[in-house]
């Protein structure tokens, strides 16, 4: 499966301390996402295999793909 889980983390510095680590590096936001649609400036639409969808206000940090795992900066829309 190639979905990834898409957390939201606090501060970068809670990001960096989790590296190498498979424990969840911030909140969960949504699973099993298959499609990361921008819509505008930090403005990103997600879809999960489920057709849940939603939208964040964000950017991202980074990406674990081998963890499945996409980490969010939550930003002020």
């Amino acid at each position: 499966m190639c979905e990834a889980n898409i957390f939201i983390i606090n501060s970068s510095a809670q990001a960096d301390e989790q590296d190498g680590d498979n424990d969840a590096p911030g909140d969960l936001f949504l699973e099993a996402v298959d499609k990361i649609i921008p819509e505008g400036e930090n403005l990103w639409r997600l879809t999960s295999i489920f057709g849940e969808q939603k939208t964040l206000c964000g950017r991202i940090h980074s990406m674990r793909l081998v963890d499945h795992q996409i980490l969010f900066e939550r930003l002020d829309p």
